[in-house]
């Protein structure tokens, strides 16, 4: 009868992850559903003994819970208690998701979870082109903003961390020459519908993890370098020239790389250059401690009154009910200096994370690239969709690291 009921319980957890893997470029209400079901599968089973000791054995436990503590903490010196427990929610989501993964998932799951993974993005990308090419709209989004279910920065970050995956496969010794058309494929359709996405944060973190993976398969030489160069710059090239969204991207980015050097910060890169100016105000202020989890917007508004920095009212009255378009200095002012030396120490043992299969382990240094460069345009930890993506690289990891007499 136990034996019966646990080879049923494992089947359910299996579909499950499957199918969350699936979903996740999807639907936002099935999110939320499954971060709270696999936290209902985790009480189900029930054995707590075993999962005290899973969660004991993997130290990236101990990181993540000194950060999240911390971080919890800094509610104390919040005036914006409201705001303070929408983030402490936020990062309530981490509580659920990763110790449930850690301790239902096999890691001889992993690799259909990525493919399932891939499966969503593939459903996700048909629509999008459909988008691109008039066939059809989304929420009445069409043609000029083919993203079908999330903003085009967030699904840059979903394009860029896909492209890399399969590029990863494609470059596997492990794979047969038809055993990798398939990837190839997919390679090519993800890398265009990227660079036609308009989300320059995904487009950035897509060539700087092509950097990362050719030195992963190279190492550092000649070699490794002139490829690296050579790849960005085709890519860059071949699309500069053939998608005009690309095309009028640049074009604007450059533009407002121009305004910026003549301390001009009212453009989409200048109001991100004006949160560094606000965020090193914080840090004078308060430079170890920030001002707390719940302050970002009452630091921003304190910083603008007695600052103006040449913006206009426009600019003004936008940052004033922003993030800060950026998760290290949303770190840095909840959390000072203190918070951001805990978020780089728990990178860094997520990188130093042991996995005896290779391939996973490629994969999750260039989930971890994708989403540290993607920080620098977007805080992922405070977004449904990127934060689902940071939590499911990371649990991709946290499992590949397991103990085999864990499994």
């Amino acid at each position: 009868m136990t034996i019966s009921r646990n080879i049923d319980f494992e089947k359910v957890v299996y579909s499950s992850v499957l199918l969350f893997a699936f979903i996740i470029p999807l639907s936002r209400g099935m999110i939320s559903f499954f971060i709270f079901w696999f936290f209902i599968l985790l009480l189900y089973k029930r054995e707590y003994a075993d999962t005290f000791h899973t969660l004991k054995s993997n130290p990236i436990f101990a990181y993540i819970s000194v950060f999240l503590l911390y971080m919890a903490l800094t509610l104390f010196w919040s005036e914006d208690i409201k705001e303070g427990l929408n983030q402490i929610r936020l990062y309530g989501y981490w509580v659920l998701v990763l110790p449930a993964m850690a301790v239902l998932v096999k890691k001889e799951w992993l690799w259909s979870m990525l493919t399932a993974f891939l499966l969503g993005m593939f459903v996700s990308e048909i629509l999008a082109y459909g988008m691109f090419f008039d066939l059809w709209t989304i929420k009445g989004k069409d043609s000029s903003y083919p993203t079908p279910f999330m903003t085009h920065i967030h699904y840059s970050i979903f394009l860029a961390f896909t492209a890399i995956l399969l590029l990863s496969r494609v470059l596997s010794q492990g794979l047969s020459f038809y055993e990798k058309l398939p990837y190839a494929f997919f390679f090519l359709i993800s890398t265009a519908n990227l660079m036609f996405s308009t989300g320059r944060a995904g487009q950035l973190a897509f060539f700087v993890s092509i950097v990362v993976l050719i030195i992963l398969k190279f190492k550092i030489s000649i070699k490794s370098i002139f490829l690296s160069i050579l790849s960005v710059v085709m890519i860059f090239f071949i699309a500069y020239n053939s998608l005009d969204l690309f095309k009028k991207r640049a074009d604007m980015g450059v533009r407002d790389i121009k305004h910026i050097m003549n301390e001009n910060y009212n453009s989409s890169f200048g109001i991100r250059v004006a949160y560094w100016l606000v965020a090193s105000e914080v840090l004078k202020e308060k430079p170890l401690l920030g001002n707390g989890v719940g302050d970002f917007i009452v630091s921003t508004k304190d910083v603008l009154s007695r600052k103006d920095y040449g913006l206009t009212k426009g600019t003004v009255d936008f940052m004033r009910e922003q993030h800060f378009h950026n998760q290290y200095l949303m770190v840095a002012v909840q959390g000072g200096m203190i918070g951001l030396a805990l978020m780089f120490l728990l990178f860094y043992k997520f990188f130093r994370l042991k996995m005896e299969d290779r391939g996973l382990k490629e994969v999750s240094i260039l989930g971890f690239v994708v989403v540290i460069v993607s920080f620098v345009a977007e805080p992922i930890w405070m977004l449904q969709f990127p934060l689902t993506l940071f939590l499911f690289i990371a649990s991709i990891s946290i499992v590949a690291a397991k103990e085999e007499r864990l499994q």
